[in-house]
């Protein structure tokens, strides 16, 4: 702060000093004293005033500077006090003491949010671990119940009802998925492991984990100038491109439906050189009006309010957690036509370690 500042700041202190030096000039040339001992007498009082303010303002300057430059460099408001000494004077060490009490408030409050985060997310994972052990045995019981069927018209019924169940079977293991990477992308931590991968076989991974759902929906899987090295986390990218993929066969028009899986190397020789991968599928697109906000958690539009079984966290989770990993995403999209999203893989390894 300023001593100009301070000075204005305090001409509360300056206006009883003024009104006095003037009163005691008053009196002083009525009781008969020249001119000049008058103004002597008020220029003394209001120097005297002039004199405290200046050194108390020495006094508090260096603790209003580092209040200053703290408020406009510190990352985090609550590191302030820990980068500020004590000062001497009353109204400091009140300012003080009271950011003390709310920086100590305040990182209490981020510790028990943490930690009930840290609660909340192994509960998740420790209950999708356990709902999968059923699953995993209802699709053994499913697969051993196809090979025992008889080779007749009821044996076709019962491979036409158990391929139904298992098909939701899927989708539920899909949800429970969503559930444990809803939990992740909240957290704080940093529990992905970013290395180099091919992109052919990142998305020939998601291809054949998610064939059961394509087959389903008759959408033909396209893989078009894939020769790239990426880098991102395996499991996570596997379900990122997942959420796509489900996506795509969601909203999958009639015979002829593909998903293509494309991509480019996109500037070159700059800072912001990356590969971007374009998912893109020719299902009912999205209205311009609602491209926006595909991305938003909750999000459904109106072609999910039509019996789609729309639940708006899919691609909420691959923004949040593309976004996570330092990856870029966007969408495209036309009524009628198709739906593209594309994700940008930053070439540049450091990027990765901001």
């Amino acid at each position: 702060m300023k001593l100009s500042e301070f000075l204005a700041s305090s001409w509360p202190h300056m206006a009883p000093a003024c009104i006095a030096a003037a009163l005691c000039a008053f009196i002083s040339a009525v009781g008969g004293a020249g001119f000049a001992v008058s103004a002597l007498m008020a220029l003394l009082i209001v120097g005297s005033a002039l004199v405290a303010l200046v050194v108390d303002y020495r006094r508090k300057r260096s603790f209003y500077a580092d209040l200053a430059a703290c408020i406009d460099d510190v990352e985090h408001p609550l590191w302030i006090t820990e980068m500020m000494d004590r000062p001497e004077f009353l109204e400091g060490r009140l300012a003080y003491e009271a950011l003390c009490r709310v920086s100590k408030a305040a990182n209490d409050d981020v510790a028990e949010y943490r930690r009930q985060t840290q609660d909340y997310r192994e509960y998740v994972e420790t209950w999708v671990h356990e709902a999968k052990s059923p699953l995993a045995a209802s699709h053994l019981m499913l697969e051993n119940l196809m090979e025992a069927a008889p080779a007749d018209e009821t044996g076709e019924k019962l491979l036409v009802k158990t391929e139904a169940l298992g098909e939701e079977l899927d989708r539920v293991e899909g949800y429970i998925e969503q559930a444990l990477f809803f939990a992740r992308s909240e957290s704080l931590d940093r529990d992905y492991l970013i290395r180099a991968y091919d992109l052919q076989k990142l998305v020939g991974d998601a291809v054949r984990a998610n064939a059961r759902v394509l087959i389903g929906a008759h959408v033909s899987p396209f893989r078009r100038g894939l020769d790239h090295t990426v880098f991102t986390d395996e499991k996570w990218m596997t379900f990122i491109l997942g959420q796509l993929i489900q996506n795509s066969a969601k909203y999958a028009q009639g015979d002829g439906a593909e998903i293509v899986f494309t991509s480019r190397l996109v500037d070159e020789g700059r800072a912001t050189e990356r590969v971007e991968l374009e998912v893109r599928d020719n299902g009912c697109g999205v209205e311009q009006a609602e491209l926006p906000r595909v991305f938003d958690r909750g999000f459904t539009g109106d072609n999910g309010r039509t019996g789609k079984r729309a639940t708006g966290i899919g691609l909420y989770l691959v923004k949040r957690l593309c976004g996570k990993m330092g990856l870029s995403v966007r969408a495209d999209a036309r009524p009628g036509e198709f739906f593209a999203v594309t994700i940008g893989f930053p070439t540049n390894k450091m990027h990765y370690f901001e």
